[in-house]
């Protein structure tokens, strides 16, 4: 193209020139959009010479370089340092204006190289800015004086404005394309299952597992995954009862800062699977999506089923001796002489007898938290249920024993209700074993992001500060509790409710009141 005349009046060649830099949005590829901004703007002005760098984060970026002498890198780097810091382009990038120069010899802005052979003598300099920052600075030279004038200085102005749209498009567009690049790495090392779901359900993004996961008698790939919604997976084949879960999330939609926890298995892998759903948002906070992730843990799982068969069996082997040892007791106790009053026998039949009940107690609780029985249950017809049971005891010390129980729109609950049951009457046993004659117990059960809440309090006697971090190891007994016990209840309760991916806690103030409560995760 040739140079614009310097009338300023816009000529046929200037609108041609404007519309060429109009087509630099068309373009994505920062280093082709750098290359036309080059041959425009050189073209159009008729400069012998042109630079360009892009500056993004206060930084040059050193990928992206134009010089007007073919050097090295590293001299590349040098020579252009020198010229951010005592050259025109860092005078322009400085000041955020445009410079031109006449005669190069005469302004003190434009910095001499010796080594080089062609100095040019007018120069014309131009920022490029975009949304109030300088992306990068454009220099034209020509070897005559007085090359460059006011009308171009506009020109090349204007098609700077264009170009800073473009140049920050394309930088944009490479950032996007590096996240997706690692994105995709990420998935592919990733050992979970992943989905990224949006706020209908439909397929963004997936890991490498979940083909496999997906593909029933016929094999899939991730092509024919992405863009499907969940629901189209989630129905009555064994994968759809892996992901119908997260499906009834979707549609219940319930706003909640943690995650989902669940567990599920792929019955026809043989894989156990623990599951973490969660919301991920866009701008505004507005919900966008979801995303899922399955973490095999069938290695857990295999190892707790071993060790719930080898409880049932060192349990079972236990007994025969222990009923041995009862039963020959009982027959010594039978046969056993009048003795007289200082003989010992009848004490060590006693102590005898009281260590077997002992161990009765712990074989019963041991098999009882060895093994599980999970179920989707009803969680106020079981604390309806225990508060009834107990309530004779109450009765008997004249206390009152109040329920409050606050489940609406509950999710679902899937717990075994014989260990959860027991777990509630242990803490319910304790609070009117420990609290006086006309004493209050209250019971409040409640669901709240997610989770089952039950919380016994009591008037009782309360439990002294230092002791309360250890009342749920086992055997831990405070050393000024006067009622029997093994010390071993509490520390029941833990197990179980652990064993239900839940917590326990307690809070008490001597000779206030106590309240006792745990947590478990509600399923969908």
């Amino acid at each position: 193209m040739a140079s614009i005349d310097t009338h300023s009046q816009p000529t046929l060649d200037d609108l041609r020139l404007l519309t060429e830099a109009s087509q630099l949005l068309t373009s994505l590829d920062l280093e082709t959009v750098m290359r036309q901004v080059i041959d425009l703007t050189s073209s159009a002005v008729g400069a012998a010479k042109a630079s360009l760098f892009l500056h993004s984060d206060n930084q040059i970026d050193w990928e992206h370089i134009f010089l007007m002498r073919d050097l090295k890198p590293d001299e590349s780097i040098m020579v252009l340092q020198t010229v951010l810091d005592e050259g025109l382009a860092g005078w322009v990038m400085r000041n955020r204006s445009a410079a031109l120069v006449s005669d190069t010899e005469t302004d003190t802005r434009w910095h001499v190289f010796p080594d080089d052979p062609h100095q040019p003598r007018s120069v014309l300099c131009v920022p490029f800015i975009y949304d109030d920052r300088v992306l990068a600075v454009l220099t034209l030279a020509h070897p005559e004086t007085d090359h460059f004038n006011e009308h171009h200085r506009k020109l090349v102005q204007i098609i700077a404005n264009q170009a800073a749209v473009a140049i920050r498009n394309a930088q944009l567009f490479q950032q996007t394309q590096a996240q997706q690049r690692q994105l995709e790495v990420i998935l592919h090392a990733l050992p979970e299952i992943l989905f990224v779901l949006d706020s209908q359900g439909r397929i963004l993004l997936i890991s490498d597992g979940v083909p496999e996961l997906l593909s029933g008698e016929s094999a899939m790939e991730r092509e024919d995954i992405i863009g499907q919604l969940l629901s189209e997976f989630a129905g009555e084949s064994q994968p759809g009862r892996l992901l119908a879960p997260a499906q009834r999330i979707i549609q219940c939609s319930q706003p909640q800062d943690e995650p989902w926890t669940f567990e599920t298995r792929d019955d026809e892998h043989g894989r156990d699977y623990q599951v973490t759903m969660g919301r991920w948002q866009g701008g505004g906070q507005q919900t966008h999506g979801y995303t899922l992730l399955l973490h095999d843990v069938t290695t857990l799982r295999d190892l707790h089923r071993f060790k719930d068969e080898m409880l049932k069996i060192v349990s079972h082997d236990l007994r025969n001796p222990l009923s041995l040892i009862i039963s020959a007791r009982d027959m010594l106790e039978l046969d056993l002489p009048p003795v007289d009053a200082e003989s010992e026998v009848p004490h060590y039949l006693e102590i005898i007898r009281q260590s077997t009940i002992r161990m009765e107690t712990l074989l019963d609780d041991l098999m009882r938290t060895g093994t599980t029985n999970q179920r989707q249950i009803d969680p106020e017809q079981l604390v309806r249920k225990v508060t009834e049971r107990v309530r004779p005891l109450a009765e008997r010390k004249q206390q009152v024993l109040e329920v409050s129980i606050d489940l609406e729109n509950i999710l679902g609950l899937v717990a075994d209700p014989m260990l959860i049951g027991e777990a509630m009457e242990n803490y319910l046993s304790n609070a009117i074993k420990y609290t006086p004659k006309k004493g209050r117990i209250i019971v409040r059960t409640y669901s709240q992001e997610n989770r089952f809440y039950f919380i016994v309090e009591d008037n009782g006697i309360g439990i002294a500060a230092e002791y309360l971090p250890q009342l749920f190891e086992p055997y831990f007994r405070p050393p000024d509790t006067v009622e029997h016990g093994y010390g071993i209840g509490l520390n029941l309760v833990k197990t179980i409710v652990e064993r239900h991916r839940g917590r326990v806690w307690v809070e008490s103030t001597k000779h206030v009141g106590s309240e006792f409560g745990f947590w478990l995760p509600l399923s969908l």
